[in-house]
């Protein structure tokens, strides 16, 4: 599982946006924790996406309870955005879920000049929803 350090030097190294969106890409298939069939659920949806993303988590362990994100997107790009969106966020315990402000991690990776506004409100959205789960797993 990758940290918010790896992801940014991993962005630095790339040269050009090409090979970011190839890592971004490999992200959603190698970070992603697949959700099962029964979890792409109307409740699962990620409100405001225009590509169809479900985003669910669990705790799992203990000392402390962690949470474990798993999501899903129709198309490959978005699945590899939501895996770069949650790389800050995953197997945290609830609290620190809610106490993390991805906006530096996501103005280090130069996402906000590359996407269309339709994809920055998504992931405004998105991360809304992280927010949401770590409160109904206890976050607050």
């Amino acid at each position: 599982m990758m940290k918010t350090a790896e992801v940014l030097e991993a962005f630095e190294l790339l040269e050009n946006w090409e090979a970011r969106y190839e890592f971004i890409d490999d992200l959603g298939r190698g970070e992603l924790l697949p959700l099962a069939e029964r979890e792409r659920t109307e409740a699962n949806l990620v409100q405001g996406c225009n590509t169809r993303t479900w985003l669910t988590g669990s705790l799992v362990g203990d000392d402390p309870a962690v949470i474990e994100f798993r999501a899903e997107a129709e198309t490959p790009l978005v699945r590899g955005l939501v895996a770069l969106l949650l790389v800050p966020f995953q197997r945290q315990p609830p609290h620190a879920v809610l106490a993390t402000d991805p906006s530096e991690y996501i103005n280090g990776l130069g996402l906000k000049e590359h996407l269309s506004g339709n994809r920055q409100a998504g992931m405004e959205h998105f991360i809304e929803r992280v927010y949401t789960i770590a409160r109904g797993l206890g976050g607050a």
